[in-house]
């Protein structure tokens, strides 16, 4: 997947923050064909975790700052897609590297940026810039 101004929701913080979910895919991509190892997966879980505490609470801090009222649904997606790199990530520790985990990355960014990403997050970029 690459980026599209179409993916753009008009805060440009948000929006950079949005661009490293794709490129967490083209390194997901890039270490499927050069031939999986562990410690690249480990890095880009880590680097997901990192990226979505950041990424979650600015964009929170957003929507208070407008009174979102559909924030509790955003808050209640941000805490899913936490919840489910978390499981993917104690997979990994206690499986290690399958097929099965790289695909699961793969469908979680790539759901994550076609339904959150193009819907939510659209909405709410509407919603913010109409009230500030």
């Amino acid at each position: 997947m690459h980026w599209k101004s179409d993916y753009e929701i008009g805060i440009p913080i948000i929006d950079t923050q949005h661009k490293q979910l794709f490129r967490f895919n083209d390194e997901l991509l890039e270490a499927v064909k050069k031939g999986l190892k562990a410690s690249a997966i480990e890095t880009l879980l880590t680097q997901i975790k990192q990226y979505v505490a950041r990424h979650f609470a600015m964009e929170e801090k957003y929507m208070e700052t407008v009174n979102y009222p559909r924030m509790e649904e955003q808050l209640t997606a941000h805490r899913v897609f936490t919840a489910r790199f978390d499981e993917i990530h104690k997979d990994f520790n206690k499986s290690g590297l399958t097929p099965d985990l790289v695909n699961a990355i793969r469908q979680e960014l790539s759901e994550w940026i076609t339904d959150h990403i193009t819907g939510m997050d659209q909405i709410f970029g509407n919603y913010y810039r109409d009230h500030t």
